[in-house]
């Protein structure tokens, strides 16, 4: 989505080795790395997008749309990662330790909803990639604007992976 085919190749080979790593490991990766990245990469992402639409919008209103998108995308993850990090992820440390877990309730019914949340997720990324067409900005843009680009492709390629870590990897080991 937020790469070439030959960069998505790479960085798939680098996640893949993550199928050996323990569940505990895999979860303390995910947080540490691709939850935090996408906390400071959402609000880098809205204080550009809030700055461009305030200081150019009125004469490029496409940026207008895209601080709309950005800022129903940054919503909807925030509350992803938080359901994350306080259901699934403290349940799936408690079995890996031994503890019972429901995994019904626990673990099952939270991986179809993270899944199904991560789906609309990229539909976001998707509509803001469209917006941005690519997350390229044209030849005559501002300085806001390109930075407002770049920020959205690295969140992007973040997201990709982390998408990929728990789709592919975590959630296809519970």
């Amino acid at each position: 989505m937020a790469m070439d085919q030959e960069g998505w190749i790479r960085t798939r080979a680098e996640l893949d080795a993550w199928k050996d790593a323990s569940v505990e490991d895999l979860v303390r990766h995910l947080m540490e790395r691709y939850h935090r990245e996408a906390r400071a990469g959402m609000a880098e992402l809205e204080a550009l997008a809030e700055e461009a639409a305030l200081f150019e919008g009125w004469r490029t209103p496409l940026l207008l749309a895209i601080r709309d998108e950005v800022a129903l995308f940054c919503t909807e993850l925030r509350l992803h990662l938080r359901d994350e990090e306080s259901t699934l992820f403290p349940a799936v440390l408690a079995r890996a330790e031994g503890r019972e877990v429901d995994l019904a309730h626990e673990i099952k019914e939270p991986l179809e909803l993270f899944e199904d949340e991560h789906a609309a997720a990229e539909g976001l990324l998707t509509r803001i990639r469209t917006l941005t067409d690519g997350f390229e900005a044209p030849p005559e843009a501002s300085g806001r604007h390109r930075a407002l680009c770049a920020a959205c492709q690295r969140l992007a390629a973040s997201l990709v992976a982390h998408i990929y870590l728990e789709n592919e990897i975590l959630f296809a080991r519970l």
